[in-house]
């Protein structure tokens, strides 16, 4: 039996045509492709060790935040508020929109509020239900005070994605602490000058400042953990949030089907 050319069209056509639809199919139910994703919170607690909690999501992982118990009450999460060391829950929050000090950057988004006391030794936690990569720590308002990240497990590196250090040597230390901290600390370079700039007007880049920057922390983790330092005799307080740029599993599937659409032109 001879078929013809259409026929033979036809039959190709129709398995092809099936699975490119189920390729879009797939792309229509996947989550967009967005550059990065902030820390969306749900709750905080507010309070120092063994009771300060926070909970919320990073795209599709869920993110646990905690103080250890023991040794000094030295560092508190604070309740929700407008002010420099509140947290937001709302997604309000334009602290993290500004470009000139962070990067990535976001509108207006959630934030852990913190304070932190003349004393040094309380062990903070983030946990992650799934494995995250290159997770970027956003810091605001940092002064008098200090962030060391070498006790995360698995910790190499950290990298400055954008700060407002300076040739003038204030706002946040490009070198993170140098050797004598395994280049692990995120402090501000010259903890006695500060500035109380609220979350609605952009940080200062000049003159006497506290640190804000991105800075990324270089690997895949199950958790993140800092031990909080003293660099003088003041408390101050500040806010954080992390972010990630979530696997690009929507390009996966354009290209999927992008490359069976092809091949179903081919062989029709």
């Amino acid at each position: 039996m001879i078929r013809s050319q259409g026929s033979i069209s036809r039959s190709l056509a129709g398995p092809c045509y099936l699975m490119t639809c189920v390729a879009l199919v797939l792309l229509a139910g996947a989550p967009a492709v967005h550059a990065d994703v902030f820390l969306d919170l749900t709750a905080v607690t507010p309070g120092g060790p063994g009771v300060g909690t926070f909970s919320g999501t990073l795209g599709g992982v869920t993110v646990s935040g905690s103080i250890s118990s023991g040794g000094p009450a030295a560092f508190f999460f604070n309740s929700p508020g407008f002010g420099i060391g509140d947290s937001t829950i709302d997604g309000s929050s334009p602290q993290f929109s500004y470009s000139s000090v962070f990067g990535p950057t976001i509108p207006a988004t959630d934030r852990v509020g913190f304070t932190y006391t003349a004393t040094a030794g309380n062990l903070v936690t983030l946990t992650f239900s799934s494995p995250v990569t290159n997770p970027v720590f956003h810091i605001a308002n940092l002064d008098w005070g200090a962030f060391s990240f070498v006790v995360t497990p698995g910790f190499s590196s950290l990298t400055l994605l954008k700060g407002n250090d300076g040739p003038d040597g204030d706002g946040i230390d490009p070198a993170f602490g140098g050797p004598s901290y395994s280049f692990g600390l995120v402090w501000d370079h010259t903890p006695p000058t500060t500035d109380a700039t609220v979350p609605t007007v952009s940080p200062p880049t000049s003159g006497g400042r506290s640190a804000y920057a991105s800075v990324r922390i270089d690997g895949t983790f199950s958790a993140i953990s800092f031990v909080t330092d003293a660099m003088g005799p003041f408390s101050d307080s500040g806010s954080f949030t992390i972010s990630t740029v979530p696997e690009p599993a929507t390009l996966g599937l354009l290209a999927t089907g992008g490359a069976l659409l092809i091949r179903c032109r081919r062989r029709g």
